[in-house]
């Protein structure tokens, strides 16, 4: 497995370094190094998952920023747009978002901070689960926000400890409701963030693989919600949605 992700990560980088590098354009290159993970994802990830690039969005009309990769659900929820290339998502059933960087720099970083932060602070109005065919609405407060990540190909410090300084020191003024969960540097290495705290579990080798581990378990033990519809169209349906059984 070890010897699988290397390769795959081999890969990765000699396409960054040999093609995006090559393009002049920042939003061709962004939209290659994008679909560079984003293709790595959809084929390796359990087919429960879908993966998007376009926004996320809150029953009240609440948007995130252009998010480069949204996991979601579509399997108990639609996405509410799904264009060839852009979706929108509705937040209870968005599992992670990603912000996807060629080379992190600090300036990159804190741009990557703001977008995550703009999924994470969406509120969480229409989850719901069924009992007997009955409709339970879920409080905001019994739900979890979707996780953040940050993913870049390449790192501007000169070691994995300057690297971790660096993302420890971001995150002080940052609410930890809406910090992000970690930071891959695929040549270089992951930083997890321990939960309600900045302190991080750094790994230095098989970079990939833990990035992967670490996502897929993150998300496969987030809860299922469903989500009411009606509560996004509320101009049709009203506030407050009579259960049809």
């Amino acid at each position: 497995m070890n010897t699988h992700y290397a390769g795959l990560t081999s890969r990765m980088l000699s396409e960054i370094n040999t093609i995006s590098d090559r393009m002049t354009h920042p939003g061709e290159k962004g939209r290659n190094n994008e679909h560079v993970l984003g293709a790595f994802l959809n084929e390796t990830l359990p087919r429960r998952y879908s993966v998007s690039t376009g926004k996320v969005v809150a029953a009240g009309g609440e948007e995130s920023g252009q998010i480069d990769l949204i996991v979601h659900d579509r399997v108990h929820a639609p996405a509410l747009v799904d264009a060839r290339a852009w979706s929108l998502v509705p937040v209870e059933s968005t599992y992670a978002a990603i912000s996807v960087k060629t080379t992190l720099t600090k300036d990159e970083l804190r741009d990557a901070l703001a977008s995550i932060g703009s999924v994470r602070m969406l509120p969480r109005k229409a989850a719901i689960r069924y009992d007997a065919n009955h409709k339970i609405p879920l409080r905001e407060e019994d739900t979890l926000r979707p996780r953040g990540f940050v993913f870049a190909f390449k790192s501007s410090w000169a070691s994995p400890e300057s690297a971790d300084n660096a993302f420890r020191d971001s995150l002080q003024n940052v609410q930890d409701g809406v910090r992000p969960n970690a930071v891959c540097l695929l040549d270089q290495c992951l930083l997890i963030r321990r939960a309600f705290t900045t302190e991080t579990i750094v790994f230095t080798e098989h970079v990939l693989l833990h990035f992967f581990v670490f996502l897929l378990r993150t998300i496969d033990t987030f809860p299922r919600y469903q989500v009411d519809l009606a509560r996004y169209f509320d101009e049709d349906y009203g506030d407050t949605p009579g259960d049809t059984g």
